[in-house]
């Protein structure tokens, strides 16, 4: 079901929203951890931030995404504490009932996927952000095997160049990391071939 977080503060961001809901669902009076239903997992559950038009990183709103059972039991407890269940940054969040249901593709994700700490999920998207960040200018791309020579008395292997292009004369190539598919991005313009991608 989808419930209505309204009252959030300015200052809040996703990750903060998450942790301080994640503090009600995972509590004593909402999680059993020896419910059967509950398969030894903490529940899962998805925010959405409401966008602003002011530029604010959200509007005060939010959507929590969480299953009927669980999300009922959050209502009422609400309700007998009286609208002052869910604090966040010296602020009680006001929580209504959305009457909507839940997209089924996401319905299944919160029940099959792991619950994700926020803190753990916050540094994730600043190494990818900071990942985006990075772009390094390629002088030469070699392709080649690590060979010993037969003749050669040292243990030492030497690298066999097979194929060779330079980008600094012809064309321009830059590296990019994209760390959530772990994979190194070689961009190449002025050059017919398509974008190399190299798996690491």
């Amino acid at each position: 079901m989808e419930i209505e977080l309204t009252r959030i503060s300015f200052e809040a961001d996703v990750y903060d929203v998450r942790k301080t809901v994640a503090a009600v669902l995972h509590g004593p009076d909402l999680y059993d951890p020896n419910d059967r239903d509950n398969k030894g997992r903490v529940p899962n559950f998805e925010i959405i931030m409401g966008k602003s038009p002011a530029g604010r990183i959200h509007n005060g709103n939010a959507v929590l995404r969480v299953g009927s059972n669980l999300g009922r039991r959050l209502l009422k407890l609400n309700w007998e504490s009286k609208g002052r269940l869910i604090e966040l940054k010296g602020r009680y969040l006001k929580v209504f009932n959305l009457h909507n249901s839940v997209p089924l593709d996401v319905k299944q994700t919160l029940e099959k996927a792991l619950y994700i700490d926020p803190e753990k999920d916050r540094l994730r998207s600043q190494i990818e952000e900071q990942a985006r960040l990075v772009r390094a200018r390629i002088a030469k791309v070699q392709f080649g095997v690590w060979y010993k020579p037969s003749d050669s008395p040292s243990p030492r292997r030497t690298f066999s160049i097979e194929h060779e292009r330079d980008f600094l004369s012809n064309s321009a190539a830059y590296v990019y990391v994209v760390y959530e598919h772990k994979l190194i991005h070689i961009d190449v313009s002025g050059y017919s071939a398509s974008p190399i991608y190299m798996l690491t």
